[in-house]
């Protein structure tokens, strides 16, 4: 006896039965029973091929994020503001001929900048390794900006050593001094805090940037190129549980705010 087994797609498969004792034929009740098994046969084949394409499909997924998230690192690797360059190495060359020490000391801090930058090839890093990279980029502007840039950061030593993703705030501090500090002619101040949160069960860290600058233009809020790429990264490192959000504090200056899952 032959039972074919109707699955929705090919391969196909086809159960044999054969050496029946005494030769004897198939009763009614097993003829009903081999039907009932070649149908429950099918679907269970069926639902096997579903669940392993939608698998197949989820890593697929899986490996694409991942990539799209590699590419928007090396892209933000590759994104070092060329007018920061250009001015870094203005005020380097104004330094050489007013205070050659302080050249010296602001081009070695460049060099740390971008080996830094260059070393973090892994899309993730601890917070303190962060912060380091972002000292060197400030003490960079402050050699450009002088008095007129205060800096304070406000970090707990038990949280420097969380993991977070690489070059997730750089962005935000250099958008505080291009678009709020320079902007004002007697400068301001720049703060980087970090706290713990609880929410729904969930530890989250709180990373805050925050500026006394004249304040961001919302088109740029939602089009700015290193905004959208923290955002990108965000959602595909975390979903949901991630977000970033950007205010003007009116006569203040500027507040954003990056909370996500702490990392394991």
């Amino acid at each position: 006896a032959e039972v074919f087994v109707p699955t929705t797609e090919s391969p196909f498969y086809k159960i044999n039965l054969k050496d029946f004792s005494g030769g004897r034929r198939l009763l009614s009740d097993e003829i009903e029973m081999l039907e009932s098994v070649r149908l429950l046969t099918a679907r269970r084949i069926d639902a096997l091929r579903v669940t392993h394409e939608r698998c197949e499909q989820e890593i697929r997924e899986q490996e694409f994020s991942k990539l799209a998230t590699e590419a928007q690192l090396s892209a933000l690797r590759a994104q070092i503001n060329p007018h920061f360059l250009f001015n870094a190495l203005t005020t380097i060359g104004y330094l050489i001929n007013t205070a050659p020490d302080k050249a010296f000391e602001t081009l070695m801090r460049l060099t740390q900048l971008l080996r830094g930058v260059l070393r973090q090839t892994g899309e993730f890093c601890t917070l303190e390794d962060e912060l380091k990279l972002i000292e060197s980029y400030l003490d960079i502007e402050r050699a450009r900006f002088e008095e007129r840039l205060d800096v304070r950061i406000e970090v707990p030593k038990d949280l420097r050593k969380i993991r977070v993703p690489s070059l997730i705030l750089q962005p935000l501090v250099e958008n505080a001094i291009k678009h709020g500090i320079s902007k004002i002619k007697e400068g301001g101040r720049v703060e980087i805090s970090a706290r713990l949160e609880t929410e729904k069960g969930k530890v989250l860290l709180n990373l805050t940037v925050f500026d006394t600058g004249i304040g961001v233009v919302q088109d740029k809020i939602s089009a700015g190129v290193g905004l959208n790429n923290i955002r990108h990264r965000l959602q595909n490192y975390y979903g949901n549980s991630a977000s970033l959000q950007i205010q003007n504090i009116e006569s203040k200056g500027t507040k954003a705010e990056l909370r996500f899952p702490v990392s394991e």
